[in-house]
């Protein structure tokens, strides 16, 4: 079947796998980029030949790495469930062939994680401040008086993408930017950004990808 014989089908279905880079974007944040995936399952409504509609649930890692003075080194592992809805545009290139553009919001949850930090705490003694070197590792999501990282679980924001299709394999290059900061500075990181003298940090997920997918 041709890519364009696909395109006219009304309802179809997909699998993708993809990996990359995810980091942090927002006012003062400085944060390194990791490894990142996502392996998924998508259906596409056609309106036509060019436009469709393809929403998808995805499994996906994000977060980011830290090298800083006032944090030390941490590493951020974010593991969400994810549904994006994304208007696509599809141009034909040959009877076998297609571009396809995409762009659209998504909505996450967070259902795991482990979040990595590696600090030198300055404490108080009688001879004055003297850094004491602690590790710890927490649950990236849940509140830091329970002993979590304090990460909320919701995330949104939009993302776009660029594929080019050959018959029913699709190679493509896709891009997130988070609108919700990953902490809500109540349960979240406060405590941490008081004890470190941070001020109105506000990080939200940033993501790139390679992805491969077969068209059903």
């Amino acid at each position: 079947m041709s890519a364009k014989a696909y395109a006219q089908s009304p309802v179809s279905f997909r699998v993708k796998a993809g990996a990359g880079i995810a980091s942090m974007w927002g006012k003062n944040t400085e944060e390194n980029a990791k490894f990142a995936y996502k392996v998924g399952v998508g259906m596409e409504y056609g309106f036509n030949k060019t436009w469709a509609l393809q929403p998808s649930l995805n499994f996906v890692s994000k977060g980011s790495k830290e090298d800083g003075k006032d944090l030390g080194k941490a590493t951020v592992n974010m593991l969400y469930l994810e549904l994006p809805v994304m208007l696509s545009a599809r141009l034909n290139l040959t009877k076998t062939s297609n571009l396809v553009i995409s762009g659209g919001p998504y909505m996450a949850y967070g259902v795991g994680g482990k979040t990595s930090i590696d600090v030198w705490l300055p404490i108080p003694g009688t001879t004055g401040f003297h850094n004491v070197h602690k590790e710890y590792k927490l649950n990236t999501f849940g509140s830091m008086t329970d002993g979590n990282m304090g990460c909320t679980r919701f995330d949104a924001g939009v993302g776009l993408g660029i594929a080019y299709e050959y018959r029913r394999i699709v190679v493509g290059l896709e891009g997130q930017l988070g609108l919700v900061k990953v902490h809500d500075g109540v349960s979240g990181l406060s405590e941490l950004e008081n004890m470190t003298e941070l001020k109105d940090y506000a990080p939200k997920n940033l993501l790139m990808l390679v992805s491969v997918g077969y068209n059903f």
